[in-house]
């Protein structure tokens, strides 16, 4: 599990909360991967990399509020669908930095 590979799958497209689950997990919701989830989706807020929201009218539409608001809120979401996403979910917008920090694992 990196936040490397997740940040990589956002030079494309927004990261949709599956992959993260899937990256952290690999299909084991066992008690000790998610609370892994939970602490890779806390770095990369915590370290300014993503930004949590969803798809609406104008686009990505950023969630109000900092890292710790967003945490709570992931982690709801998460036990909501049963640690198991499937497509479901919130989504995840690379920052500027999230970008630098990615492109620079990409070439390394």
């Amino acid at each position: 599990m990196t936040i490397a590979a997740i940040l990589r799958s956002g030079l494309d497209d927004w990261i949709l909360l599956d992959e993260v689950a899937w990256e952290a997990m690999l299909g084991d919701a066992s008690e000790t991967n998610r609370a892994a989830t939970i602490r890779v989706l806390d770095r990369m807020f915590r370290d300014g990399f993503v930004v949590p929201g969803a798809l609406g009218e104008s686009g990505f539409e950023d969630w109000p509020g900092s890292p710790g608001p967003w945490l709570a809120r992931a982690h709801a979401e998460l036990e909501r669908l049963g640690w198991r996403p499937m497509g479901a979910g919130f989504w995840l917008r690379l920052t500027d930095l999230g970008e630098r920090v990615a492109r620079a694992d990409q070439n390394e």
